[in-house]
Parts: structure tokens; C-alpha cells; sequence
């Protein structure tokens, strides 16, 4: 495990006023979260990911980072896909709980990430009775890649679906993916505008969902 004294407790990401605001939120957890995160400390993009949980791992007392190397991976975070880098797992009770961040969330996307962390966290409080009820019912095993752009209004609200339905379903994953760090994922899906869900990297779906409209989706 990397060890945190060596990362930077500073993030362009996090300022004062944020931190005074996430210390709060993050206070009201009723359960604990874990965010396991590979990175290779020699990138930037990696080392960035890295200060930014070092910073928030020390706002509330039940959310909590480890840091481990790509040589560490296999063994300590196997279920997370390193084929894209930096990768965070959300994790409770000792379990990924499939909901998985490729990249940072800077811009928009820390609104998404801060958002699994509650709801992973306190159980999708304000998802309708009637969606959990949808999600609870998909019986489709079914990873789900969100591609997005960090400056895109209509990402985060998909990508928090999807979360949702992850921590709701076990049979899902979702992970969401800033196409501008991954070429090689953007040549292969031919990726032209965001979000992007792709599910089991076989279907794509373009374009602003309800979380409603992704449960459809996954039925079929």
C-alpha cells in the first residue's frame, strides 16, 4: 500500500470553502465507505487523483482511501479494471461495491463522486420506491461504462444513475470514464459526444438518460 504521508494533502480540486462544506456532509454518513485507488504516482493524472483523496480521506471520519500501485493491484483491488488509469473502487463492509471512477472528477464530475459516496454510504435515499423496485427486478448481469466529459452539464446526473442502480443491483457495475484521458477507449467506440453508455462494450447508448430510461435499457 502506497503510503499517505508521502502524497500531498493538497488539491486545485478542493478549496477551503469545499472542504468546510464536505467535512459537514461527509459527518452525516451512517456508514462507513472505502475508496481503494490505483495509481501510478509517476503520471500526472495519477499523482492528482492521489492528493485529491488524500485530501477528502481526512473530512469524515467513515470515509476512508488506500492507495496501491499497478503492481499492487492483482492482489489487493483485483476487481477493479487497471487497463485505464487512475482507477478508485467504492468498497463497504469490506466488499467492492462495483461502482468504480476512471480519471479525476474535476469539473463536473466531483458532484457524481461525492454523490457515490453518500449514496453508497446511506442506501440511494431519494430514489422512488417504485425505481428501486425496476432495479431490484433486472435480472441482466450488465457492466456499464460512462463515458464522459468533465465540462459536460448532462454527465453527472447519468452517471449518478447508474451508480445508483450499481449500489441497488448486484448484478451491475458501473463505471464512469473521462474519454479525454483514454484515446485508445475513444478509437475503439468510436466516441463523437457524451455521456456514452456502453454496457458489456457491446451496446452504446448516446445521450442524456433518466435513471429510469437506463433501467429500461438493462432490461433487454
Amino acid at each position: 500500500m502506497i503510503d499517505l504521508s508521502g502524497i500531498p494533502k493538497t488539491s486545485s480540486l478542493i478549496d477551503e470553502a469545499l472542504k468546510e462544506q464536505l467535512t459537514g456532509i461527509f459527518s452525516r454518513m451512517p456508514e462507513p465507505v472505502v475508496l481503494k485507488a490505483v495509481v501510478d504516482t509517476k503520471q500526472e493524472k495519477d499523482s492528482e487523483m492521489a492528493s485529491f483523496l488524500h485530501v477528502i480521506s481526512e473530512l469524515g471520519e467513515k470515509l476512508s482511501v488506500e492507495l496501491y500501485t499497478p503492481a499492487e493491484a492483482a492482489a489487493q483491488a483485483p476487481e477493479l479494471d487497471t487497463a485505464y488509469l487512475p482507477v478508485t473502487g467504492f468498497y463497504k463492509n469490506g466488499r467492492y461495491q462495483r461502482i468504480a471512477f476512471h480519471g479525476v472528477p474535476g469539473g463536473k464530475e466531483i458532484n457524481s463522486f461525492i454523490l457515490a459516496v453518500l449514496n453508497l454510504s446511506g442506501g440511494c435515499r431519494d430514489v422512488p420506491e417504485k425505481v428501486k423496485k425496476s432495479i431490484g427486478k433486472l435480472k441482466k448481469t450488465a457492466n456499464i461504462k460512462i463515458c464522459v466529459s468533465l465540462s459536460c452539464h448532462h454527465c453527472p446526473s447519468v452517471v449518478t444513475a447508474c451508480q445508483q442502480i450499481a449500489i441497488l443491483n448486484p448484478g451491475i457495475e458501473a463505471e464512469m470514464i473521462d474519454a479525454a484521458l483514454y484515446p485508445e477507449l475513444v478509437e475503439k467506440f468510436n466516441i463523437s459526444r457524451v455521456p456514452m453508455i456502453i454496457t458489456n462494450d457491446h451496446d452504446i447508448h448516446m445521450g442524456s438518460k433518466t435513471i429510469e430510461e437506463i433501467v429500461n435499457l438493462l432490461k433487454y
